[in-house]
C-alpha cells in the first residue's frame, strides 16, 4: 500500500526508515524543510500528517508525509538523504531491501550511528557512496499514537555527526543543521560514533544491574530505568566506561578526543554523584525499564530492544574492539557472560571472545579489521 500527497520543491528528498519513537519525531522535524518520505512495515496504519505534543499534551507543530510505502522502490531511488531509525539487530534485512534502490549521490546515515552499521554499508555498496552517523538522537520522543502522534519530550541543543569518507563530515553537518534546526558539528572520524558511551554501555550496565539475579527476584511495579537508577547500576557504567577509555587510549593515530568519559558527560566524579545525575534528568524520568506483566508480577523483558540490541549489537562491539588489540575487560566480560546466560548465545569460547554467535553481528573482525593498521585505513 502506498499513500502520497502532493511532493513539495524542495532542495532534498529525505527517506526515513522506521517509524519508531525516533523515527516519527524526525520524520516531523525534517517535514518543516524537506520532501520526506516513510519506509515502514505497517503503511497502512500511517497518516499523512504526524501531530507533535510536549509532555504535558500541548500540541506543538505538524508535519506532512509526501510518501509513505512498505516498498523500497517507492521512497528510495529519489531520497538524496536515507537514515536509518531502527534497531540494529533488524538493520541488516532492511538495507538488503533497499541497497538495489539506492542512488549513487545518496547520504546513508543512522540515527544514532552506533551498532555497527558502517561496516555493513560500506562492505555491501562498494560504491563509494557517503556513510553518516549521529553520535546521539536528536531529542527524546516517545510515540503517543501510532502512526499519527508522537511526545517531543525534549531537544538537543546541539548534534554531533562523523561520516566515512571522514572529510565529508563537515558537509553533513552544515546540511542537516539547516534541515533539523539543531546546531551540528563534525566529527574528526565515525570511529568516534562507534566507541561513544551511550546505549552500548549505558543500557547494558543497568539491565545487568537490574536484573542479574531476576529469577529470585519478583517485581510488584515496573522499575523506572532512570527515575530509579542506583549505586550499583552507577558503579557497572563507572567501570564499563573506564575500560571504553582504556580502548581509547589504545588506538593511536586516531582523533578520539571526542569520545567523552561518562564522568565528563554526566559532570559526576563519584557513584553517588552519577545516581543523582542520572536519576535527575527531567526528559528521563519516567521511562520504564524493559518489563512485562505475568501472573501479577513483572519481570524482565527479554525481547525488548534494549536487550536484542545493546548487547548483540553495542557491548559486543565494543568488546570486539578490545579483544582485537589485547585490551582486558572484566566489566564488559561479566556484563556479556550474565547475557549469553540469558540468551543462549555463544560470546565466549575456551576463555576467549571468538564464540558462535558472534559471526552474525557487525564487528571488525567480520569485515577484514583484524589490527590497528586496518581500523586506521577503514575509518579515515
Amino acid at each position: 500500500m502506498i499513500h502520497t500527497l502532493k511532493s513539495k520543491k524542495l532542495d532534498y528528498n529525505i527517506c526515513i526508515i522506521g517509524g519508531g519513537n525516533i523515527g516519527t519525531l524526525l520524520l516531523a522535524d525534517l517535514s518543516q524543510k524537506a520532501s520526506v518520505r516513510l519506509l515502514t512495515s505497517k503503511p497502512e496504519r500511517w497518516n499523512k500528517k504526524v501531530d507533535v505534543y510536549d509532555s504535558k499534551e500541548n500540541y506543538k507543530y505538524s508535519g506532512n508525509i509526501d510518501i509513505i510505502s512498505s516498498n523500497p522502490k517507492d521512497v528510495i531511488p529519489d531520497a538524496d538523504i536515507i537514515i536509518s531509525t531502527l534497531p540494529s539487530h533488524v538493520f541488516k534485512n532492511a538495507f538488503d531491501s533497499i541497497k538495489p534502490f539506492i542512488n549513487q549521490n545518496a547520504w546513508i546515515g543512522s540515527m544514532p550511528g552506533s551498532g555497527g552499521s558502517e561496516f555493513y554499508i560500506k562492505d555491501s555498496l562498494k560504491n563509494n557512496q557517503v556513510i553518516f552517523g549521529f553520535q546521539r538522537v536528536h531529542g527524546i520522543s516517545r510515540i503517543r499514537e501510532y502512526g499519527r502522534s508522537v511526545y517531543d519530550l525534549g531537544k538537543k541543543t546541539e548534534l554531533y555527526i562523523g561520516a566515512i569518507p571522514s572529510a565529508i563530515a563537515p558537509i553533513i553537518s552544515k546540511e542537516m543543521e539547516e534541515l533539523i534546526d539543531i546546531p551540528c558539528f563534525s566529527l574528526p572520524n565515525y570511529l568516534t560514533i562507534t566507541l561513544t558511551p551511550s546505549n552500548p554501555i549505558l543500557h547494558t550496565s543497568r539491565l545487568y544491574s537490574l536484573f542479574k539475579n531476576y529469577k529470585e527476584t519478583k517485581w510488584n511495579s515496573n522499575v523506572l530505568f532512570y527515575g530509579e537508577w542506583d549505586n550499583i547500576s552507577s558503579e557497572t557504567l563507572f567501570g564499563a566506561d573506564s575500560e571504553l577509555q582504556m580502548l581509547c587510549q589504545k588506538i593511536e593515530g586516531i582523533d578520539l578526543s571526542s569520545v567523552k568519559s561518562l564522568k565528563e558527560h554526566y559532570e559526576s566524579q563519584t557513584v553517588a554523584e552519577l545516581t543523582n545525575k542520572i536519576t535527575s534528568i527531567e526528559a528521563f524520568k519516567n521511562i520504564e525499564a524493559p518489563m512485562i506483566k505475568e501472573n501479577g508480577y513483572f519481570y524482565p523483558d527479554f525481547n525488548s530492544r534494549y536487550f536484542k540490541e545493546d548487547f548483540p549489537f553495542g557491548l559486543c562491539i565494543l568488546k570486539s574492539f578490545c579483544y582485537l588489540l589485547n585490551v582486558k575487560t572484566p566489566v564488559f566480560d561479566r556484563i556479556l557472560h550474565w547475557y549469553e546466560s540469558i540468551s543462549g548465545q555463544e560470546f565466549y569460547k575456551d576463555g576467549k571472545f571468538v564464540g558462535e554467535s558472534l559471526a552474525e553481528l557487525f564487528i571488525p573482525q567480520n569485515f577484514g579489521i583484524n589490527n590497528l593498521s586496518d581500523i586506521y585505513e577503514f575509518y579515515n
